[in-house]
């Protein structure tokens, strides 16, 4: 499989997040398909991409080995479980799906299809992330005790919000718990371990309009024994983020570019082994700048978010690994979140979402 051509379902993070780190990555896009015909031309014109279709089927039926899918959740389902009836490898953009069911569904057809399966949860690719990952792993702060993460946004703190009506709507996947923590829960599963139970609440923004959640409270227990928050708001009139991780000998703090590791001799910076780095490419090059410019995009709060070459060469590295799969089935990389994993995150969410209207915990194990 020396030639990967691809073609990517969605005209929006499609474009600003995923067609310049695929073709970074050795991928050829060969089509964009999204719904509005003009926008899609003008888009698949910007990036060179041969052919732009409002058809899905039209795309599963060129001659790629792959999509990326970077629709609403609602759509995830239905389009994942065609490209896998189709043979075609997959990313699949998060939250994975609506509800457990679906995730399950989509989750078992490709392990069955023998198909390469991603979500795409590029925070993993990020290298402080990933040092946390290890850190915790080889034992450097000794059993996880307590963990707390909060990652705020100012997404709909305006009252004009100008985010796309899906998002506002819990029906269709929209709401900060799904469309940011799906992140958030993932990476505590990869960094710590799997969540056992989860007892918390969500605020719905009814005065913007939505009948989705802007913000998400919830306490939770880890199978191998630690216990945590998290909690997070799209109505902060800053950004704000922070993830502390503390065990029974140090504790670390995650910050935007390194891993603070404090314990009894003080807090010093964590250094970042070379084989990680390596390890962080998927099997690709070494690309921190993409060459292409993203299109003339709607001058929107939630485009702009989307818009940042901010995590450019993590997403290179997740579609090189993506890449890296497709030509070795037994290609592994410990920071691939796979739809076993996508599953597992909406997972919590549903028990979130259940514990908030039975008031209790929600058992995961």
């Amino acid at each position: 499989m020396d030639r990967l051509r691809i073609a990517v379902i969605g005209t929006n993070i499609g474009c600003t997040l995923h067609i310049r780190a695929l073709r970074a990555a050795g991928f050829e896009v060969t089509a964009l398909v999204g719904r509005d015909p003009e926008k899609t031309a003008y888009r698949a014109s910007h990036f060179s991409i041969p052919n732009a279709w409002t058809s899905f089927d039209r795309a599963l039926d060129s001659e790629i080995d792959a999509v990326v899918i970077a629709t609403p959740p609602k759509t995830h389902h239905d389009f994942s479980m065609r490209a896998i009836r189709a043979g075609k490898h997959l990313i699949c953009e998060k939250a994975m799906a609506l509800d457990v069911g679906h995730a399950r569904e989509m989750r078992d057809a490709a392990r069955e299809a023998g198909l390469a399966n991603m979500i795409s949860h590029e925070f993993r690719w990020f290298a402080q992330n990933a040092l946390a990952r290890r850190v915790v792993h080889q034992g450097g702060i000794g059993a996880p005790i307590q963990v707390s993460a909060q990652f705020d946004h100012t997404l709909c703190a305006p009252k004009m919000i100008d985010t796309p009506t899906w998002w506002l709507r819990s029906d269709e996947g929209g709401g900060w718990l799904r469309n940011y923590n799906s992140h958030g829960i993932d990476l505590v599963r990869y960094i710590v371990g799997e969540f056992a139970a989860v007892a918390g609440t969500v605020h719905p923004g009814g005065d913007r309009g939505m009948t989705a959640d802007d913000s998400y409270a919830f306490a939770f227990l880890t199978a191998n024994g630690a216990q945590g928050v998290m909690a997070g708001t799209c109505r902060a009139w800053d950004a704000f983020a922070s993830t502390r991780i503390i065990g029974a000998d140090a504790g670390i703090s995650i910050g935007f570019n390194d891993v603070i590791l404090t314990d009894a001799e003080g807090s010093r910076a964590v250094e970042m082994p070379a084989d990680l780095v390596a390890e962080l490419r998927g099997g690709g090059p070494e690309i921190y700048a993409p060459e292409e410019k993203l299109p003339q995009m709607e001058d929107t709060n939630y485009v702009q978010t989307h818009s940042s070459d901010y995590g450019f060469p993590e997403m290179v590295g997740l579609t090189a690994a993506f890449a890296s799969w497709m030509r070795n089935p037994h290609y592994r990389n410990p920071a691939i979140a796979t739809f076993d994993d996508g599953f597992a995150h909406v997972r919590v969410i549903d028990a979130v979402e259940r514990s908030r209207s039975e008031g209790r915990w929600i058992d995961l194990v």
